[in-house]
């Protein structure tokens, strides 16, 4: 039966099929574009417009209109996340805050991101009244003092007394301790609870469970030695706990990890040293083999056999699905530990996995050297993993130069649910062996790669060739990428069949699949190389089969040059690029002119000798109106002898939202 063709225009789509439009869009630059198309677009997309990230403007004036039009547009908005520069006066942030509950007050979740070194102020906890509607609050980064966290929970306990979702992840420095214990206690509906522990006892953890009667979820970081039987005994009790999270500072004594085993959800067990791994391990796997799904070891010294001290231990906790260690080792030199991957393919249920080999003190020497431990990374021990731990979605393995081969990375491949791949081969000091990579050879279907001390051997002619077959597939790939997410409704999707009915793909294409570079990297999102060799027409190919890459790292990348980067403007997608140079004399500001192409880029950090040296070119960074972030590799007293008194202030008055940052 033919399929009946409908000539339908952008401004006459049905109104659900522009609500879902509206729920792609996370931008208040996207949303204000979309609302320009047409009337008809302007009046449905809003409805579907359900959460929205944007940055808080340092000026008053500027953040008032920017909630004012918001509030216009979007009155039903319901997540919001908001990212907090230093810029930003610490004096203004509540009443910043206080605007934006009064213009979106149906908003139930709210994500605050500060940056590093900017102190949360409120002055009296008022600032949070108008979000009656308020689900869930995250706040991570930055800094507070006791007093401006116990306003925020005072505010929450009377403006918000539904709130059922906290997370509080401050910069190490600070945390929620024994004296805000009894204010969160005042939140009686929370379910699930995460924070950064800071001066808590015992007495006040155990307190904390007992006043929270719906608590399912439970995550506290930063936990010291107040951990016992009788402390742990109290998650036990707790029939709602469904997770449990710990991040501990050292081992858990065995009487307390005996106790964990009557808890009645998932856990997970974080440390910032481990120094009784057998017993620790030992006595998870004997009380926690069905119970730990998480775990972290931190760092781990190995002084015996690891096979026995580690790896079989671990291999007996079949339920893990993250597991995250460092290990090091300073024994003689000649009795070398070999660590050895495949034993870990008992764990079939592991979807994270993260290795780092460390450096070692090493007492005879007074010096840092590699450690008497060997991780090999071989075409074997890497095939016999990927069969084991077939569900693996994120690896990263930070080894040293002699662990990893290339054959073992060839054998990468065959890990068929891996999205997110790190390979580091560090020399440790030791004269560098060469680890080369053909990309090619990389896991379909990756979003993030990050390789650190790898050489790039992929052939720019092979990555010429796909890209050249990916330009003629992407309206097919595009097509059948906005089927598959409106097959999720039914409606919707039979709504979308009468418009978008006899398109037809190039020949030989099929839309599902491809081949070469472009299957492979085709949906990278995040790509960082440091200390790689990359020629300038392996970049030029690369920047033609990254249609998708929004962040970008290139540091002490061997053969960048200023016409390398002149092809990053290819890559219209870029929202973070950080391009790091030192000692290069091929690269310098001038290939700056080049990327204004990258309207969306909202995050550029630069380092080139000219601009350590001789400050920076004003009229260089000029057209990146929409940054958000821009890091310089001077100083200002540089940016001041080389551009004159008013420098920083012409570039804050080019670039009104950016935050300058400085190497001082």
């Amino acid at each position: 039966m033919q399929q009946q063709t409908l000539d339908v225009g952008w401004a006459e789509l049905p109104g659900d099929i522009l609500q879902m439009i509206g729920g792609m869009f996370s931008s208040s630059t996207h949303v204000n574009c979309a609302l320009r198309v047409c009337k008809s677009w302007q009046k449905g997309i809003p409805a579907g417009v359900q959460q929205l990230e944007l940055d808080m403007n340092p000026a008053l004036d500027a953040w008032h209109a920017k909630v004012e039009q918001l509030g216009q547009l979007l009155p039903t908005l319901s997540s919001c996340k908001a990212h907090v520069s230093t810029a930003v006066p610490k004096l203004e942030f509540g009443d910043k805050i206080k605007q934006l509950a009064g213009k979106l007050h149906n908003i139930q979740h709210l994500s605050l991101e500060l940056s590093e070194g900017f102190e949360l102020c409120l002055q009296d906890g008022n600032e949070l009244a108008d979000f009656s509607n308020l689900r869930s609050l995250t706040l991570s980064g930055g800094t507070f003092a006791p007093a401006a966290a116990a306003r925020l929970l005072q505010g929450l306990a009377l403006a918000c007394p539904q709130l059922e979702e906290l997370h509080v992840l401050p910069e190490p420095t600070c945390g929620l301790g024994d004296d805000e214990v009894p204010l969160l206690g005042a939140l009686k509906r929370l379910k699930v609870l995460e924070f950064r522990a800071y001066r808590l006892s015992a007495v006040g953890l155990v307190s904390l469970t007992g006043q929270l009667p719906e608590l399912a979820s439970l995550s506290c970081h930063g936990l010291d030695r107040c951990l016992d039987a009788a402390t742990v005994s109290c998650f036990a009790s707790r029939p709602t706990l469904r997770e449990l999270h710990l991040g501990c500072d050292f081992e858990l004594p065995d009487s307390a990890m005996q106790q964990l085993r009557d808890v009645a959800g998932d856990l997970s067990m974080k440390f910032r040293w481990t120094d009784k791994l057998s017993g620790l391990l030992r006595t998870a796997s004997l009380h926690l083999q069905a119970r730990l799904v998480r775990l972290d070891l931190g760092c781990v010294r190995l002084a015996a056999d690891p096979s026995t001290a580690l790896m079989q231990p671990l291999a007996a906790l079949t339920a893990l699905s993250d597991l995250r260690m460092s290990v090091y080792s300073n024994n003689e030199r000649d009795a070398m530990l070999t660590l050895q991957l495949s034993q870990l393919t008992a764990l079939t249920n592991l979807q994270v996995l993260h290795l780092t080999k460390q450096h070692a003190y090493f007492p005879e020497h007074r010096r840092l050297l590699e450690g008497s431990i060997s991780v090999p990374l071989s075409a074997a021990s890497a095939a016999q993993l990927a069969a084991g731990c077939k569900r693996l979605r994120a690896l990263r393995l930070c080894l040293g130069s002699s662990d990893v081969t290339a054959e073992g990375l060839a054998e990468l491949r065959h890990f068929s649910s891996l999205h997110s791949l790190c390979v580091s081969a560090e020399p440790f000091g030791n004269r560098p062996q060469p680890v080369t990579l053909d990309l090619l050879h990389l896991p379909k279907g990756l979003t993030s790669l990050e390789l650190r001390n790898v050489d790039i051997i992929t052939p720019p002619a092979a990555l010429a060739a796909a890209a050249s077959m990916d330009s003629q597939q992407i309206s097919g790939q595009q097509q059948q990428g906005l089927f598959s997410y409106l097959d999720s409704a039914a409606a919707a999707a039979s709504s979308l069949a009468g418009v978008f009915a006899g398109v037809n793909l190039p020949d030989g294409v099929d839309g599902v699949g491809c081949n070469g570079a472009g299957c492979v990297l085709g949906q990278l999102v995040c790509l960082k190389l440091e200390s790689c060799r990359l020629r300038t027409s392996q970049l030029e190919a690369l920047s033609l089969v990254l249609p998708s890459l929004q962040q970008l790292k290139l540091a002490a990348v061997a053969g960048l040059s200023d016409e390398g980067v002149a092809f990053l403007s290819r890559l219209t997608g870029l929202v973070d690029l950080s391009v790091q140079a030192p000692y290069n004399k091929a690269l310098s500001q001038a290939s700056l002119a080049a990327l204004a192409p990258l309207r969306g880029l909202r995050y550029l950090s630069w380092q080139s000798d000219d601009l350590t040296s001789l400050g920076p070119v004003v009229a260089a960074f000029s057209h990146f109106t929409t940054l958000r972030l821009l890091s310089l590799s001077c100083t200002p007293a540089t940016l001041k002898h080389a551009c004159g008194q008013g420098a920083e202030d012409l570039l804050q008055q080019l670039l009104p939202y950016c935050h300058l940052d400085f190497i001082c």
